[in-house]
């Protein structure tokens, strides 16, 4: 004990002293020091006090305590004490000791004399060491002395003689019962019994002396035992753990380990006992034994009340020492250690001496058990001190102050026993490890013994305690624990689902997932399954709140422990940003951000990490790296010691965000260093590693096992196959490729999409040819075939050089300067390509040291190790992965003679890793010394597999030769360098079996890769992605090769074996579908180099978008027409996608859509997949064949659909189209006609249109705003904001001016067409261009012009019609025949077009107004019509009418050209009397009428009144309206132009006078005038009928050119019939019509043909599948369609005839 300590005891003394004198009546009756009491019974109280200095370590609380004495005849005649206020169960032990144990009170002062000099004689400290007892012994004295300084003294003294009393008493006492039989033995008892009252009442000198004589009788009457008898002995034993438990029926229970050291020395093990004085085990347990034959206790060690042993421990800091006494002494000491007991315990275990003369113990013995039917009990699978817990409540088990040992039995009749401190905590708290808890506060947990007990049920669980033996019912299932994980993947806030993770379930394991905080019909957990994986995903219904959420996953019948996570829930927004001061570095307000938002992201962060290593912002050891105004605090350990210039990357954690990571670099003013990136060679990396042949270059002629050059030195690595996987070389290495004409080319990467990207930005999409040799295809067509593959060494080690030298190094080497892109890899499973910012620093891990030498060379250090990643703003990152030394067959397969496999989450060390080192230590098992060093390089002897993880051997070659008499065997150490990466290194001991033994190839096994082949060659490349058909077939092409060499390896073909039937595994099985896709989705990736989405087409009509002869390729969701929303197309879709969220079209779904186009109503009924049209985006349907062309989904991080670019069969390319660009347009900004396109697109069979410019940018056409019939192009870029209503969209397409369109691609129901055009210019329009002209006068000759112009833009003047120049703001004009005056320019609206003649930007077109006031025109009211007025000829008027822009009539107007126009006054000036203003309109109504022309400014106004009927006459016109039909019959082309010009004119005033019958004479005049010009009529020459054959001829040659043996019978018969009519057509001739008909049977006869061994493909013919139309759809007389198409028709058959006619395709108007 310490000085501090008897200090403070003293003081204690000192305190509990003064309590008595407070306590002490001021009385001189009281009795005093040596003063006798008087009879009676005393009584007083006292507090048990604790001390917080000394008791910290003991649990027990403060209570009160009453002392009673009670004296009869001058002697304390009982002695009870009992706790008051305050008391518990975990008092009790220190509570008997100060009271009834053998140094208690009661026990030391009973029967002696009733005086204040004996209760001062009880010794308080000897009652126990224990802080706690000592307090009560302390309290309890103090009572005492109270209790008797309060009794009065005895008046009188009564003299009795007991001394002969006395004596038997003490003989009786010093015998031993085991020597006498029970019977004799009781009967002396209870004479002894009365023998000690009569001592102690003293009531007379008889009762005395009878009392004494009745004893020594029965002293005199004891029967000795026989001598067996004689020897059973009772102790207290020490048994371990296993022998203790045995009997009930456990199978095995250790010692207990322990690394604290104090706890098993401490109280909380009371019950146990240890053997280590040192702390480090609990052994087994105390307990009473019965023996037999004492004789068999010789050899073990005994314990007496002599025995003693001090403890001292220190727990939480407070340090104790304990002394244990006598039979408590045995807590440290050996095993079956024991102390003999004076008297038979009520329960016990009866030893048995074993044949070899160990001991063995029977079940407890003696009392029953006890049963608490009222315990209660909480299981649970989560503890911190093992895989289960047991807690149990029960107001008997308060009572118990020692627990020897737990037992849990089950109903499956298992039994476990639990051992202090590792299971039995607190008395009342039971753990216990399965394998999964695997350690506890540092103590490593037994879980053997109690494995078995997972399924089973608990029953019983029993308890044997110092106040007996209790069990406690239960009825608990005990779940198993599996070696499983859940994970869910963090998401965003707008996600509408995430992944979950599973791994290590078992087979029986049925779901059931739970999250907490989100209500459970808020979400969706779906689980799917392809019979190779199985994908689970949460879907949510309802947005969630940021944070973190914890899902469980449980097994629904419960026989398996539940599995949790955490996800965050993040908002994409990070409300700080780093402040890029590195001198007063700090986090700050992000932008966009509120204060609050800022201020409640720096209270709430959880973790920040710096270079790697964690610090919890909250809770116990919180460290605060950022400060709460947002600065970094550099004073905190995490800097400490930081030097100029070191990087430290600071992730901040907080839940509800994504974490946030920047980079703090110490600041540096000397600048004598840089630090770069350096690409150096396999030599230049090891030169200095201390490593076998570092810097040697040498190279060797021998090859391997795989016919490789791989046995040289520190040499490039070369490849001349087109396979091999050498593109994940490219996430490290330095690699150039050579090609058969010797020309190089530097790899930077392998991108994402597998194709190849130079050091020169230059990218090249790899093919195999026929020959297995690799070919490099560049985008403009170019190629070459690859000769030579060589990885030169590693191209991203971080380097520090002088400044100084910095140039000369970046001459010599590839240099990579901070901020500076880091690219790299090949994404293939786990592996990722990567882009990552340069930022090397003095404590980036790897860094080497450049050196100039003396010729300008460069040397490099050996590499240091660091702590900082040297990637902006990345942490270090820690290598994960699971190690596997291979062995026997499994080794040399690349011709390596040791090999290590990582697996696990190797994804990320292999994509970083640059190098391996391989340290051997032969024999020598502490990897200490090492025997030789070795360097590595890519392909030789490192890889990355895409699936079987990093593969790393070595290989017997100039860089790795062994000592000699070392064989491999032996330790090794492996060690894995990786950019961004901390190094990691494994140790591992190398066998024979681990030696690479080159046994060639069985038959079997040989037999059994060719299987492997055919299975492979076997699949259907369309059931399957063609990421993983590539990759399949990489690895086929591999097996091909390998069968091929000559006695191929056993290892070789074992391992080709593997990966070839892992990539089988590994095919992604495909579906294919039509679906609707968004524009903006499905352009994504067509459009290159445009990042600006495509919009759905907002539309204001409601009909056209409706209308699937217009819209035909696209859909829209909204019934009502009110836009068009993207494009249906067959897509190919893997399991990973999840359709059935999606809403899918069958062939029984029908929809039934009504429009209105050009008043003409038509209902279309559509059916099965035409149902699309009009339907959900990404509704879908189902396709039984595989579409020609198609695109590939896939989902992006948030569970998006996400769509490749089009693929399927090469796009036909069509030659000979032209285009035609406008730059004014109705429709646009600009637009874009086609003539030439194949008959097989039409307007509704067009998917898409991509417009592509010579730069490489795309543009996506969306229906009827940019795609119109299908030829006609047109789209804004910002200057056209609506067309015909519908707001335009312009965002897409604003980047194409002033590029060059070259070509076209169609994506059409019949394929892909892509058509390369001459090159067209799109001019630009510029948004500060103006130009004004305002009206003028005819004759002015002159007007202002306000002109506002890009300063590049040179103009040029025209309009037409007019000479025009322009000055400043003045143009000029005249009528642009020179001979004719200014006076002769026409009144009229002028077109004014400025040109650039730099020709970039488009032409400006405005208009003008030329006006007169004069008026050429005046009404005639006697003929009804308009004629010149006075002084004007008929050139006037005409010009006049020609621009009559509008009528009014009685106050209305009526547009007089355009859409809703009403004509009013004919072409030749009459008034048409049968308009609308004048129907119904009776004889004498007058009109008033008003007349606008363009550029007239004087109105001509008229009154027009319809005549009065006449008197009844009879108007005869018979012969008129004879000639009227005479006209209607003649034919304008049997007649010259002119003379049928003249008889029109005749015939329409004929109709007029006809329609009026204002009078015979009238009628007459018609008639003559009318016949006259018939009269007149001059005949045109006629030409022969000429008949087009031409396509025909072609058709039938086309026909024969077929081989019938290539065609199906049937389709070749059909084929035929059609020829033999087309050549009868041919012959006959008899008219256009039947030749175009027999063409048109025989073209759709040759397309009918079926191949044979192929199934039939429906092609679409333009109209539409499964559609019934209803409706008035008959063609009307001048219906436009019905004119187009007999004009078609018949210019086709004019042109052919005429040979060289031709006509353009028709524009819109």
């Amino acid at each position: 004990m310490g000085k501090g300590t008897i200090k403070t005891k003293a003081m204690t003394m000192a305190v509990a002293m003064s309590m008595v004198a407070g306590l002490c009546p001021s009385t001189v009756f009281a009795a005093s020091e040596n003063e006798v009491a008087a009879d009676g019974t005393y009584t007083k109280t006292a507090h048990v006090t604790r001390i917080e200095s000394i008791d910290s370590d003991d649990e027990w609380n403060e209570y009160d305590v009453e002392v009673s004495l009670t004296v009869k005849n001058g002697k304390f005649a009982d002695i009870t004490v009992t706790p008051g206020e305050g008391y518990d169960s975990g008092n009790s032990s220190y509570f008997n000791k100060a009271y009834n144990k053998s140094k208690g009170i009661k026990t030391l002062l009973e029967g002696k004399d009733a005086t204040e000099d004996v209760v001062n004689s009880w010794k308080t400290d000897g009652t126990d060491a224990v802080s706690g007892a000592t307090r009560t012994a302390t309290a309890v004295k103090v009572a005492a002395l109270a209790a008797i300084q309060s009794a009065p003294t005895a008046s009188t003294e009564i003299t009795v003689d007991t001394s002969a009393l006395e004596n038997a008493i003490s003989t009786a006492e010093g015998l031993s019962k085991d020597a006498y039989t029970e019977a004799s033995w009781t009967a002396m008892q209870e004479k002894l019994t009365a023998a000690k009252e009569a001592l102690t009442a003293k009531e007379s000198q008889s009762v005395v002396d009878t009392a004494a004589d009745t004893l020594t009788k029965a002293i005199d009457a004891l029967v000795s035992k026989t001598p067996d008898v004689q020897n059973e002995v009772y102790v207290l034993m020490n048994i371990p753990y296993a022998d203790f438990y045995k009997a009930d029926g456990v199978a095995g229970a250790d010692t207990v380990s322990s690394a604290t050291k104090q706890k098993t020395r401490a109280s909380l093990a009371a019950g146990s006992y240890h053997v280590n004085s040192d702390g480090s085990d609990i052994t087994g347990v105390t307990f009473p034994v019965k023996i037999s034959d004492a004789s068999v206790l010789e050899k073990y060690t005994q314990v007496t009340d002599k025995s003693e042993v001090t403890i001292t421990t220190n727990i939480k800091g407070k340090e104790n020492t304990v002394t244990y006494k006598g039979q408590d002494a045995l807590f440290e000491s050996e095993s079956y250690s024991y102390y003999t007991l004076s008297d038979t315990p009520s329960y016990y275990k009866e030893a048995t001496v074993n044949e070899d003369g160990s001991l063995s113990f029977s079940e407890v013995k003696g009392e029953e058990p006890t049963t608490l039917t009222n315990a209660k009990t909480e299981f649970s699978t989560s503890s911190k001190y093992g895989d289960y817990q047991l807690d149990i409540t029960s107001e008997d088990l308060k009572n118990v102050n020692t627990v020897y040992g737990v037992v849990v039995s089950t109903k499956e009749g298992s039994s476990y026993g639990l051992r202090h401190v590792e299971n039995i905590w607190k008395k009342t708290k039971l753990a216990w490890s399965t394998g999964f808890v695997t350690e506890s506060h540092g103590n490593t947990l037994d879980s053997k013994d109690y494995a078995a007990m997972m399924g089973q049920t608990i029953n019983k669980v029993t308890y044997y305690t110092d106040q007996g033996i209790y069990e406690i019912p239960m009825d608990q299932q005990v779940a198993k624990k599996f070696d499983g994980e859940v994970s869910v993947a963090d998401v965003s806030v707008k996600s509408e689902k995430t992944a979950i993770t599973v791994s290590g379930l078992p087979n029986d394991f049925e779901e059931e997932y739970k999250i907490d905080g989100i209500d459970e019909d808020a979400y969706s957990v779906e689980i799917k399954s392809d019979g190779k994986t199985t994908t689970r995903t949460i879907n949510f219904k309802k947005a969630l709140a940021k944070g973190r959420y914890t899902v469980t996953l449980s097994d629904k019948n419960g026989n398996y422990v539940p599995i949790s996570t955490t996800f965050n829930v993040y908002t994409e927004t990070t409300p700080v940003k780093y402040n890029e001061n590195d001198k007063d570095p700090a986090v700050v307000k992000a932008d966009g951000v509120d204060e609050e938002e800022f201020q409640t992201y720096l209270k709430n962060i959880t973790s920040v990490t710096v270079n790697g290593k964690e610090y919890a912002a909250s809770g116990k050891k919180a460290v605060k790296l950022i400060t709460e105004d947002g600065k970094l605090d550099l004073s905190q350990d995490a800097f400490k010691d930081a030097k100029a210039g070191e990087g430290f990357a600071v992730t901040i954690a907080e839940d509800g965000y994504q974490t946030y990571t920047f980079t703090y670099k110490v600041p540096e003013e000397d600048s004598k260093y840089s630090y770069v990136y350096v690409g150096m060679s396999w030599s230049e990396y090891w030169a200095n590693e201390g490593v076998y042949a570092a810097g040697d270059t040498e190279s060797s002629a021998d090859v391997d096992s795989r016919n490789e050059y791989d046995k040289g030195a520190f040499d490039a690595v070369t490849r001349a196959t087109a396979n091999h996987g050498l593109h994940r070389g490219s996430f490290q290495c330095s690699a150039v490729i050579e090609d058969t004409n010797g020309n190089e080319y530097d790899l930077a990467y392998w991108n994402a999409d597998g194709k190849a990207v130079m050091t020169d930005g230059s990218v090249y999409t790899r093919s195999t040819n026929e020959d297995k040799k690799a070919v490099f295809t560049a985008e403009d067509g170019s190629s070459f075939i690859q000769a030579d593959y060589k990885v030169t060494g590693i191209k991203y080690v971080p380097v520090k050089v002088k400044t100084a030298d910095l140039n000369a190094l970046r001459k010599k080497y590839a240099v990579v300067e901070n901020g500076g892109t880091l690219s790299g890899g090949f994404s293939e499973n786990q592996l990722q390509s990567y882009t990552a910012i340069a930022d090397v620093t003095p404590n980036t891990n790897g860094l080497k040291t450049a050196e100039k030498q003396e010729d300008g060379s460069f040397t490099f250090s050996a590499r240091t190790t660091g702590s900082y990643s040297g990637l902006k703003d990345t942490q270090l990152a820690t290598a994960d992965v699971t190690p596997d030394v291979k062995a026997g067959d499994k080794v040399g397969s690349y011709g390596e003679f040791i090999r290590v496999d990582f697996n696990g989450n190797y994804g990320g060390l292999g994509s970083a890793m640059q190098a391996v080192e391989w340290t051997y230590y032969g024999n020598d098992d502490t990897y200490t010394n090492p025997v030789r060093v070795f360097g590595t390089k890519f392909a030789s002897d490192n890889w990355m597999h895409k699936s079987m993880g990093i593969q790393l051997g070595l290989t017997d070659s100039l860089r790795c030769q062994l000592p000699e008499n070392t064989n491999g065997t032996g330790y090794w150490k492996i060690t894995i360098y990786g950019l961004g990466y901390a190094d990691y290194s494994y140790n591992f001991e190398v066998g024979t079996e681990n030696i690479a033994t080159l046994k060639t190839a069985s038959a079997e096994e040989i037999a059994a890769l060719q299987a492997k082949i055919d299975e492979a060659k076997a699949l259907n490349r369309f059931a399957y992605t063609t990421d993983s058909w590539k990759k399949m077939q990489d690895e086929l092409e591999e097996s091909e090769v390998l069968l091929k060499s000559e006695n191929p390896l056993k290892s070789e073909v074992n391992e080709q074996v593997k990966h070839l039937t892992d990539a089988i595994d590994s095919l992604v099985t495909v579906q294919y579908v039509l679906m609707n896709i968004p524009y903006a989705e499905f352009y994504k990736a067509e459009t290159t180099n445009n990042d600006i989405p495509v919009d759905a087409f907002t539309s204001a009509t409601m009909n056209k978008t409706r209308t699937k002869g217009l819209a035909g390729g696209s859909y829209h969701e909204n019934a009502d027409g009110s836009k068009i929303d993207g494009i249906t197309y067959a897509v190919k879709v893997t399991s990973s996608v999840d359709l059935s969220k999606y809403k899918k079209v069958s062939d029984d779904d029908s929809v039934s859509i009504t429009v209105t186009n050009r008043g003409q109503t038509t209902t279309t009924t559509l059916t099965g997949k035409d149902t699309l049209f009009e339907n959900d985006t990404y509704a879908y349907y189902q396709l039984k064949d595989t579409p020609v062309n198609y695109k590939e989904a896939s989902l992006d991080a948030d569970g998006n659909l996400v769509f490749s670019e089009v693929k399927g069969q090469e796009a036909k390319v069509v030659e000979g189209v032209t285009a035609e660009l406008s730059t004014k347009s109705s429709y646009g900004d600009y637009e874009l006609d086609l003539d030439g396109l194949p008959e097989e697109i039409s307007s509704d069979s067009v998917n898409a249109v991509v417009v592509k410019t010579t730069d490489g940018t795309a543009y996506g056409m969306r229906h009827l705003e940019n795609i119109w019939r299908g030829t006609e192009l047109a789209w804004c870029t910002g200057f056209t904001s609506e067309v015909h209503g519908c707001p335009t969209s312009s965002g897409h397409y604003k980047s194409m001016m002033g590029k060059t369109i070259d070509s076209i691609e169609y994506y059409t129901t019949n394929g892909v067409y892509t058509m390369d055009i001459a090159d067209i210019y799109v001019p630009v329009k510029s948004e500060i261009t103006k130009v004004v002209v305002v009206d003028a006068d005819i004759t002015a000759g002159k007007t202002t012009i306000n002109v506002q112009l890009p300063d590049e833009f040179k103009p040029e003047y025209s309009v037409d019609g007019l000479d025009v120049s322009v000055e400043g703001n003045v143009l000029t004009f005249k009528a642009a025949t020179e001979s004719r005056a200014a006076a002769s320019v026409k009144p009229g609206k002028y077109t004014l077009t400025i040109k650039d003649k730099n020709k970039k930007y488009a032409d400006v077109v405005t208009t003008f107004t030329l006006t007169t006031k004069d008026m050429p025109a005046a009404y005639d009211e006697e003929n009804k019509k308009l004629v010149e007025a006075e002084g004007f000829d008929i050139d006037a008027l005409k010009a006049y009418l020609g621009n009559i822009t509008s009528v009014n009539v009685n106050g209305k107007d009526y547009a007089a050209s355009g859409r809703g126009s009403v004509v009013i006054i004919n072409k030749d000036g009459t008034i048409k009397t049968d308009a609308d203003p004048f129907k119904d309109a009776v004889a004498g109504t007058e009109f008033q009428i008003t007349v606008a022309s363009t550029g007239y400014k004087t109105p001509l106004t008229f009154t027009y009144k319809i005549a009065e009927t006449p008197a009844p006459a009879e108007v005869d016109t018979t012969a008129l309206e004879a000639a009227i039909a005479e006209a209607d019959n003649l034919k304008e082309a049997d007649y010259t132009a002119d003379s049928w010009s003249v008889y029109q004119a005749a015939l329409q005033s004929a109709r007029t006078a006809l329609e009026a019958k204002e009078s015979q004479d009238a009628v007459d005049q018609a008639l003559a005038a009318l016949n006259a010009a018939k009269d007149a009529l001059v005949k045109a020459e006629e030409e022969p009928v000429a008949i087009n054959t031409a396509s025909l001829e072609k058709a039938i040659a086309d026909a024969k050119a077929l081989k019938e043996a290539d065609y199906t019978a049937d389709s070749w018969k059909a084929l035929q019939s059609a020829l033999s009519d087309a050549q009868k057509a041919l012959e006959a001739k008899e008219s256009q019509e039947a030749v175009d008909n027999a063409t048109n049977s025989l073209n759709k006869a040759i397309k009918a043909l079926v191949k044979k061994g192929s199934s039939s493909v429906k092609k679409t013919d333009g109209t539409t599948n499964g559609s019934k139309t209803s409706g008035n759809d008959s063609v009307k007389t001048g219906d436009p369609a019905s004119v187009l198409g007999w004009l078609g028709l018949a210019v086709s058959s004019l042109g052919a005839g005429m040979g060289g006619f031709a006509w353009k395709r028709r524009k819109r108007k």
